[in-house]
């Protein structure tokens, strides 16, 4: 009786497992959509209170209330606007929306001016304030009002990421639905594949959502987009390693039985591959910058729940009816790899030292490219469109005015104020100075001639700092961008080795050798630099420009590291299998062929996933997923399949060591079957 109840659970525990997570997904349906409501409200660049520009306003504090926005009138008649008409219009401002400077005529009179610090700091009520800004500011006549400054750049910030996550989301499972179908010929199975994304989704969002609201992280537009296509595209590909696996033992098991062998030969490499990628993200703990640290936990908590989804729900849902997952097709071995691939382990055997020396010329050739990119920063007018508000306000001010205006430097100084006012004007960079107060320390407003957020202006900052050295300290927006800028630059001296370190130590647990993992976190550097050279040369023709964030380099390096060791681990865990059976040689080639369908649609997929973060409104964004794409391409179709097995055969057993694989024949041997135990033991 014992014995019936355990096989009745054993029978019905697919069944189980796929109604909890149907439940799981029910109950944290709601949550994705909470998470990027919340994520649209939060400003994306905070700093360290430790940063010259957070003691600043520490310090000298500012205008009570939110953020200025910067009103712009540009005469839409023959004459000249009425500077005192302009004030009046603004008197019917209610205080609880903001309070209003004094408004400036441009020196043809034909542009006006006014700063408007807004009362109430809230995001949820930023857009209505600007709204009613915008719209009393529309009622002076003969002219035309548009809007300025931080307050407005972020309140477009906030519209464009409406409903993006959305449209994020189907069209990256369209694309997954779309390659799995071709890959696998079958109906059912990409739907179940891309349903597996949902899940980990919708229970990773979950739980990031729990944990914004006990103040343990926040979450903007950039990182729920990162997320999203991480979360979708990882979970995919586990789920197809597994059932590659699948594969192989299907025609000669039953379903349960080849399922329960593919998930013990699988769960280890699967798991270390998100370790790894989880890992190289918290690594971002060693950032400055606290943003970077809510991506690190958020990270974490997306891959475990990758792999609890791939590992559970793929194999369930499997199970339930594993003939009608593969119609029309029925599962066959895919241990031979197919012709291509018995092509591809002919060249890697016959020319393996000029197949890996051609390899790495072309990837030193690819990375010489990367002089292209120019990390100094993307201002707002470039990260975002042409057509928004904020952009076409910008555009105006600066053609009547100094385009630093309404978002001055702070400076904070000790001394006399005339004297400290002239050291700042004559600071190349700084248009106009002007004392805001006295006491208890001196407070200077500097307006500067350019953008606060372009690289002159990070220049000017510069130039101002050095001036004052010992004397002041400077701070306002100008001074954040620039403070984000080097803080952006001094996390790559941190983060870039620790996730090298990382990702070695969990190579050499995974792999048991110590000369093979130094050579494939080289492999993966060269490969990350590749792609960064070849992506600088598509932002060049595509964008007119290769200019980037600076922490743009820093994510593309955590992702592609770990992304490219990933297809590695796969191909060199089943390459260490097979070499303790058959030798170096043998294992090498049979290691490849039978990964190689499976990694490289796992790589395709990822990669087409990742590249849907280009119909994201932010350049940086749309920036971020060509590079991880271009580099898991190149990883997929040309690193993985030919320059890491040359390598390994043309170097012989030492990157092995301590172990010794056994001598194996050549490829005679590869395409012959295995006897049972061998199958099992691999």
């Amino acid at each position: 009786m014992r014995l019936f109840r355990r096989q009745f659970v054993v029978a019905r525990l697919p069944v189980f497992v796929v109604a909890a997570w149907l439940v799981v997904a029910v109950c944290t349906a709601a949550f994705p959509g909470r998470l990027a409501s919340e994520a649209a409200r939060r400003p994306a660049m905070t700093l360290p209170a430790s940063a010259e520009s957070s003691r600043v306003a520490q310090e000298a504090g500012g205008p009570a209330g939110g953020p200025p926005v910067v009103i712009v009138w540009e005469a839409t008649s023959a004459g000249r606007l009425d500077k005192k008409a302009a004030q009046r219009v603004l008197g019917g401002l209610p205080r609880s929306v903001g309070s209003p400077g004094a408004v400036t005529a441009s020196a043809d009179g034909r542009a006006l001016v006014c700063v408007v610090t807004l009362a109430d700091a809230d995001d949820a009520r930023l857009g209505p304030s600007l709204e009613r800004v915008r719209k009393i500011a529309g009622s002076l006549p003969d002219s035309e009002a548009r809007l300025a400054g931080p307050a407005a750049g972020q309140a477009d910030l906030e519209t464009s990421f409406e409903g993006i996550d959305g449209k994020l989301l189907v069209i990256a499972l369209a694309a997954v639905a779309a390659i799995l179908f071709l890959v696998h010929r079958s109906v059912l199975l990409p739907l179940v594949v891309a349903a597996s994304g949902v899940v980990a989704l919708t229970l990773c969002s979950a739980v990031l959502y729990a944990l914004r609201s006990r103040g343990l992280l926040t979450v903007d537009g950039q990182v729920q987009g990162i997320l999203s296509v991480l979360v979708i595209g990882a979970t995919t590909d586990y789920g197809l390693l597994l059932l590659a696996r699948y594969h192989e033992h299907a025609p000669e098991m039953s379903a349960p039985a080849a399922m329960r062998t593919a998930w013990r030969a699988s769960w280890a490499p699967i798991t270390a591959s998100a370790a790894t990628v989880a890992c190289a993200m918290v690594a971002l703990l060693l950032s400055a910058l606290p943003a970077n640290h809510s991506l690190a936990l958020a990270g974490a908590v997306a891959m475990a729940c990758c792999v609890l989804a791939a590992l559970t729900f793929v194999p369930a849902a499997v199970l339930l009816g594993p003939r009608a997952m593969f119609w029309p097709r029925t599962p066959h071995s895919g241990r031979s790899g197919g012709r291509g691939w018995s092509l591809v382990t002919a060249v890697v055997e016959r020319h393996a030292r000029p197949v890996w020396t051609v390899g790495c010329a072309l990837l030193a050739g690819c990375a010489a490219l990367v002089v292209l990119l120019a990390p100094g920063g993307l201002p707002l007018g470039d990260a975002l469109t042409a057509q928004a508000p904020s952009v076409r306000a910008q555009s105006a001010l600066a053609a009547h005015f100094p385009a630093g205006i309404g978002s001055p430097a702070v400076v904070v100084a000790d001394g006399d104020a005339a004297r400290m006012r002239q050291r700042v004007e004559k600071t190349p960079g700084v248009a106009r100075t002007e004392v805001v107060t006295t006491r208890p320390r001196t407070t200077l407003a500097a307006t500067l001639d350019s953008a606060p957020d372009s690289e002159r202006a990070q220049e000017t900052i510069a130039r101002l700092r050095a001036a004052m050295a010992g004397r002041a300290q400077v701070g306002g927006y100008p001074a954040q961008v620039y403070d984000m800028q080097q803080a952006a630059e001094r996390d790559r001296t941190r983060v870039l080795p620790a996730v090298l370190v990382i990702v070695l130590l969990l190579l050499l647990g995974l792999l048991r050798s110590l000369a093979l993992p130094v050579v494939l976190v080289v492999v993966a550097v060269a490969n990350f630099l590749a792609a960064l050279g070849i992506s600088a040369a598509i932002f060049d023709l595509a964008f007119g420009s290769a200019a980037t964030e600076p922490s743009l380099v820093l994510f593309s390096f955590v992702f592609l590291i770990a992304l490219g060791v990933d297809y590695n681990i796969f191909l060199m865990h089943r390459v260490r299998r097979e070499s303790l059976l058959a030798g170096q040689r043998i294992g090498t080639l049979r290691g490849l062929r039978a990964t190689g369908n499976a990694i490289s649609s796992a790589g395709v997929v990822l990669a087409v996933t990742f590249a849907t973060l280009t119909v994201m409104p932010l350049r940086y964004l749309a920036q971020i997923g060509i590079i991880v794409a271009v580099g898991v391409l190149l990883d997929t179709l040309f690193v993985r399949p030919f320059l890491v097995p040359a390598f390994t055969l043309d170097m012989g057993a030492w990157l092995w060591w301590p172990t010794k694989p056994a001598a194996g024949p050549r490829l005679g041997g590869v395409g012959e079957q295995r006897s049972q135990p061998e199958m099992a033991r691999a």
